[in-house]
């Protein structure tokens, strides 16, 4: 599921919502309705992103600015967002992730669409969980293919990273586990490509995170090539060889 197109997101959306809504129609009261009309609203944008993905598949002229597709993948987030809070506060667990999951086919399509996106938190949410679950590391590339994508659609005033000084802000956590499934797929040039953008995008986060990551490759076993990218890049992060911020 790390690499799927709006149709797919249609299908899946409709399977995670299945229950839920099943559940809401049950409770018929004015909440219950209120969120079945989020569901609803939430297909209907759904079916405007595929008919756009139609339309410039078919080399028909659209006329819709790259603003109007960002408001599309904007609006289609926070739905899901909306959703998946609906899921949580009924103890759907699952699905609630499932949702914060699909989050990440809308962002690759704001990126195929030269797009923007200015909501990350369920996005990091979503990257999150699969960094968390993620062995395979096959899977791990595929999914720091789908974060490169993220990073790039993400706007302009989110990389500017104002707000350098909040541990929690999701630009940082979105590069942080960049980095670390980048480090988990065991391929020395993937890191080195990670790890030169998170250099650039969040240069005062890199000291702590190759520190931390130096002491890592002992408790885990990192292969011999995984250290020695590490402890370069540690070097021009001003970390010694064996942890420790160098003076």
């Amino acid at each position: 599921m790390l690499e799927t197109g709006i149709t797919d997101l249609n299908q899946q959306f409709e399977s995670v919502v299945e229950g839920l809504s099943l559940s809401l129609e049950a409770a018929a009261n004015e909440e219950a309705d209120k969120m079945l009309q989020v569901i609803q609203a939430m297909r209907q944008n759904i079916q405007i992103m595929l008919r756009f993905d139609s339309d410039v598949l078919n080399a028909q002229h659209v006329e819709i600015t790259r603003e109007e597709v960002s408001k599309i993948g904007d609006y289609a987030l926070n739905l899901l967002d909306e959703i998946s809070a609906g899921c949580g506060s009924r103890g759907m667990q699952e699905q609630m992730l499932q949702l914060h999951r699909l989050s990440l086919p809308v962002v690759a399509w704001l990126n195929f669409h030269h797009a923007t996106v200015t909501k990350l938190d369920i996005v990091v949410n979503a990257v999150a969980s699969y960094a968390n679950t993620l062995q395979d590391e096959q899977q791990l590339e595929a999914l720091c293919s789908l974060i490169n994508q993220v990073v790039q659609a993400t706007a302009p005033s989110i990389k500017q990273d104002l707000e350098a000084s909040n541990p929690m802000r999701p630009w940082r956590i979105l590069n942080l586990n960049w980095g670390i499934v980048a480090t988990r797929s065991h391929k020395p040039e993937l890191m080195s490509q990670v790890f030169d953008q998170l250099m650039v995008n969040i240069p005062a986060d890199v000291q702590q995170f190759f520190n931390e990551g130096l002491q890592q490759m002992d408790v885990i076993g990192y292969p011999e090539p995984v250290r020695t990218v590490m402890r370069e890049y540690a070097g021009r992060a001003g970390v010694g060889s064996s942890g420790g911020v160098l003076h």
